[in-house]
């Protein structure tokens, strides 16, 4: 291995090691219901009937299906079903009252 290829390796992982995840994380990361919810959450950003688009409150651009997830992992009792629903819910685009029909 070259010193280039070492150091870019090294680079790596050390970028893997400032992430960290529990041992419940990753194993709702690794199970049928981060599957299930990440289908779910899929088909909520690929439909136009819901609004998907998120930031951070620091302006930070964080993806839907991402931010759902962590919140998931780290909340292993929710309901995948359950948050799934309450999302389409608040996520729904709807008509504009002040609109003439």
């Amino acid at each position: 291995m070259s010193p280039d290829s070492q150091s870019d390796t090294q680079s790596a992982q050390s970028t893997e090691a400032t992430v960290t995840m529990t041992s419940a994380q990753s194993r709702f990361y690794a199970s049928e219901r981060c599957l299930h919810a990440r289908t779910a959450l899929q088909q909520l950003v690929d439909s136009p009937q819901f609004n998907t688009d998120s930031s951070d409150s620091d302006g930070r651009a964080l993806g839907f299906i991402d931010r759902h997830l962590h919140y998931l992992s780290v909340h292993p009792s929710t309901l995948v079903d359950g948050y799934i629903s309450n999302l389409k819910l608040m996520t729904r685009v709807r008509p504009d009252r002040n609109s003439i029909y």
